[in-house]
């Protein structure tokens, strides 16, 4: 079977709906798929609703593809917490079937003594199916950090709620002016009217929610993902 440009192998009936659900299509009506084994023929499909979202979401993102899609985002928390005072280790975006920031906090590797004794920095992490939280980062003889804590704060809070929210860590203020003389992107900058800061998100990565799209597609103009300095 060939869809969306990729050849797929369907073994039987439940196959081939479990691999139109997951691209996006359904059977169009008056179709029995049992007529297509063993001996396959053709279909005629029609959008599915979740294609359909999937569609509106691509077309919001114009031409960045999806597992670039939170780094924007990212890059505008990395400068909300630079413009507080925090120090940034390494920051990275992992996409597998959801979309996750991890943000290290602290000096980086080559800054650092070397030895199993030295400090542990915190993570600052996002996904895009539950929000903000924070951990301890794995120790040289663990393969997981600990200390795992949700942060009050929505799943697309502003950046500098987000920094102020995690500003403890590093033993910065949480509230009030960034410190003086720290330039922070977009400082003054204001989202849109109609930005939705918590969308409906509902755990499951294969969901598509349109408010979500949106909010992540306002940061590809924020100051810090355009490379800009100020609003």
């Amino acid at each position: 079977m060939s869809l969306d440009g990729h050849v797929r192998t369907a073994y039987n009936a439940d196959s081939l709906r479990n691999s139109l659900s997951w691209t996006g299509w359904d059977v169009a009506a008056g179709q029995d798929l049992q007529d297509l084994f063993p001996e396959g023929g053709q279909l005629q499909l029609t959008r599915s609703e979740r294609g359909m979202l999937e569609d509106q979401a691509t077309e919001l993102w114009g031409t960045v593809p999806f597992h670039q899609t939170a780094d924007a985002y990212a890059l505008a928390v990395v400068a909300a917490i630079r413009g507080r005072g925090g120090r940034i280790a390494d920051w990275d975006v992992h996409v597998d079937e959801d979309r996750r920031i991890y943000i290290t906090l602290g000096e980086g590797d080559g800054a650092r003594e070397p030895g199993e004794d030295r400090p542990l920095r915190w993570v600052v992490g996002w996904m895009d199916t539950s929000g903000w939280f924070t951990f301890l980062e794995a120790a040289p003889d663990e393969s997981l950090g600990s200390c795992l804590s949700d942060l009050a704060c929505p799943v697309m809070a502003l950046p500098e709620d987000v920094a102020a929210e995690v500003a403890h860590l590093w033993g910065g203020a949480p509230v009030g002016e960034p410190l003086p003389g720290l330039e922070e992107p977009g400082r003054n900058w204001r989202p849109p009217h109609g930005y939705v800061q918590d969308p409906p998100v509902t755990g499951d990565a294969t969901d598509v929610v349109l408010d979500l799209e949106r909010s992540l597609s306002v940061y590809l103009h924020h100051p810090a993902a355009t490379g800009a300095q100020g609003a």
